[in-house]
C-alpha cells in the first residue's frame, strides 16, 4: 500500500512539473488582443442650445474611431467601442451621465465634452471616481486650477487664445505703422466678450497681454450670450473709435453682433474673433459674405498646410477631409469637428499604445500614467503642436496670468485662421499657414473703416 501511495505521489509530481514547463500566460505587456478591451465613454451635447456644435464634435469623434477600427483598432489589433451620453447642454446632466457611464458601463476614460461649464462638472465626477477625463474642448482656464489628477486637456487654455491675438498684432508692427501711422503698442483696443467662463478667460488673456505692451484698452465689456440686443455695447465701441476689436462669443450672439454692428455703422481697421461661435459653419451660414476676412483664434489650425505634419498624419488629414465632405457636403474646416477628430486620433494612436506597451492594460491608471509621461512631437498630432502634460507635482504656470495648471498640455498653442470665400484657412504660424493673413479689413467689408 505504501509503495502504491509513493508511486501515485510521484505521478502527481511529474504531472505538476510538466504543466509547469508548459508555456505560461504571457506577461502583461504581451497580452493577446482578446485580453485588452478598449472601451470609453463619450459625452457631448447633441440636444439643447449647444447641440449644433456638440453634434459636430460627436461626429468628429465617431469618424476618428471609425477610421481607426477599419485598420483593426488601436495598434491594429484592439478595436475601440464606446458608450455615448447626451449632456443636453446642461452641466448637471453632464455630471449625472458621467456618473452613469462610470458606474453602469465601467468606462475607465471619459471623452468630450464641448462647453467649459459641462467639462468642469464632469471633471469633479472623474476625480471622485479616479477615471480619466480626456477633455478636448472645455477651454476655460478654471478647469485645471484645482490640482485634479484625473483631468487632462490637450488643447491650449482659453486665456492663451486671448494672448495669441494680441501677440499676433504686435508681430505685425511694421504693417500697422505703414497703414495706420502708429506703432502696434499705441493702438486703441476694444475687448468685448460673452460673460461665461470661456469668454471671460479669453478676455483675461487679451487684457493681460495688452497690459504687457502698455496698450490703450478703451473698451472692456462683457455681455450674456443669451442677449437679444447688443446695441448699447456696439455704441460704446463706436464712440471709442478703436483700431482693434477683440471679440469673443458664440453663434447666435456672433450673428446678432454682426447684424447690429452694420446697422449702427460700427467700423474698425482690425477685427479678431476668438473661436467659439465665429469658427463654425452655422456662423458662416448666418452672416454669409460678411464672414470673409474675419480672423479667428482657434485651438487648432483649421484647413492647414499639411507639410507641417508627418506623412502618416498628413494622409490621415486628407482622408478625414474627403470622408467628411462626402458625408456632410462641406469640408471639416472649423474648430469643433476638427479638434475632436484630431484629439481622438492623438489619444488612440499615441496615448493608448503607450499605456498598453507600458502596462499591458487599458485602465484609468495606465492611461493617466501614459498621458503624464507623454512627449509627442508636433508632427505626430493634427493639433499642430506637441504634447507634454503638467502634473500635480509639476504644474505649469502660464506666462500671461501666472496661474498654475495641472493636467494641461503645456506644448499647446493657439492659431490664427481667416475666412476667404467662406472657407476658414490657417494664416499663422507660418509652418502651417496655407495663405497669408490679411490684417486689415478690406474696403469691401461692411465693418471696414474706410
Amino acid at each position: 500500500m505504501k509503495r502504491f501511495i509513493g508511486i501515485l505521489m510521484l505521478v502527481v509530481f511529474m504531472m505538476v512539473a510538466v504543466v509547469g514547463c508548459e508555456k505560461q500566460p504571457e506577461a502583461d505587456g504581451d497580452k493577446a488582443a482578446g485580453d485588452i478591451k478598449i472601451h470609453v465613454g463619450v459625452i457631448e451635447p447633441v440636444t439643447g442650445p449647444q447641440a449644433p456644435l456638440g453634434q459636430a464634435e460627436y461626429d468628429g469623434i465617431q469618424m476618428a474611431i471609425e477610421m481607426i477600427n477599419e485598420k483593426g483598432g488601436v495598434m491594429g489589433k484592439y478595436p475601440i467601442t464606446f458608450d455615448f451620453a447626451d449632456s443636453q447642454s446642461d452641466p448637471a446632466i453632464g455630471a449625472s451621465e458621467a456618473e452613469r457611464l462610470i458606474t453602469s458601463k465601467g468606462v475607465p476614460v471619459l471623452m468630450g465634452s464641448y462647453s467649459s461649464a459641462i467639462a468642469a462638472a464632469i471633471s469633479e465626477v472623474a476625480e471622485r471616481n479616479k477615471v480619466v477625463l480626456w477633455e478636448m474642448s472645455g477651454a476655460a482656464d478654471s478647469l485645471l486650477l484645482k490640482g485634479y489628477e484625473w483631468t487632462f486637456r490637450n488643447e491650449a487654455n482659453a486665456s492663451a487664445w486671448g494672448a495669441e491675438s494680441v501677440e499676433f498684432i504686435m508681430g505685425n508692427d511694421a504693417a500697422i505703422q505703414e497703414k495706420l501711422g502708429k506703432s502696434a503698442k499705441d493702438l486703441v483696443v476694444a475687448i468685448v466678450h460673452e460673460d461665461g467662463p470661456y469668454g471671460a478667460a479669453v478676455a483675461d488673456g487679451n487684457r493681460a497681454t495688452a497690459k504687457k505692451y502698455n496698450m490703450n484698452v478703451a473698451v472692456d465689456e462683457a455681455y450674456s450670450a443669451k442677449s437679444v440686443d447688443l446695441s448699447s455695447i456696439i455704441l460704446k465701441i463706436k464712440s471709442a473709435n478703436p483700431d482693434v476689436l477683440l471679440l469673443t462669443g458664440y453663434v447666435n450672439d456672433g450673428i446678432l453682433f454682426n447684424r447690429q454692428a452694420k446697422e449702427l455703422g460700427l467700423t474698425v481697421p482690425i477685427l479678431i474673433t476668438h473661436s467659439g461661435g465665429h469658427s463654425v459653419q452655422a456662423f458662416v451660414d448666418g452672416v454669409g459674405k460678411d464672414a470673409d476676412f474675419l480672423m479667428t483664434v482657434d485651438p487648432v489650425p483649421c484647413n492647414p498646410n499639411t507639410e507641417g505634419f508627418s506623412a502618416e498624419y498628413a494622409a490621415i488629414f486628407e482622408e478625414f477631409v474627403s470622408r467628411w465632405t462626402d458625408k456632410f457636403g462641406v469640408p471639416p474646416y472649423h474648430h469643433v469637428e476638427y479638434r475632436q477628430f484630431a484629439q481622438t486620433m492623438l489619444f488612440f494612436n499615441e496615448i493608448v499604445p503607450a499605456a498598453i506597451e507600458a502596462s499591458g492594460e487599458f485602465t484609468a491608471e495606465a492611461v493617466a500614467e501614459a498621458i503624464r509621461n507623454a512627449d509627442i512631437p508636433a508632427e505626430n498630432s493634427l493639433m499642430g503642436h506637441g504634447a507634454k502634460f503638467s502634473t500635480p507635482d509639476k504644474p505649469w504656470t502660464d506666462p500671461w496670468l501666472g496661474n498654475q495648471h495641472t493636467g494641461q498640455n503645456y506644448e499647446a498653442r493657439a492659431f490664427i485662421n481667416q475666412y476667404f470665400d467662406g472657407t476658414l484657412v490657417t494664416v499663422w504660424p507660418e509652418n502651417l499657414a496655407k495663405q497669408e493673413a490679411v490684417l486689415f479689413l478690406p474696403a469691401e467689408h461692411p465693418l471696414a473703416r474706410k
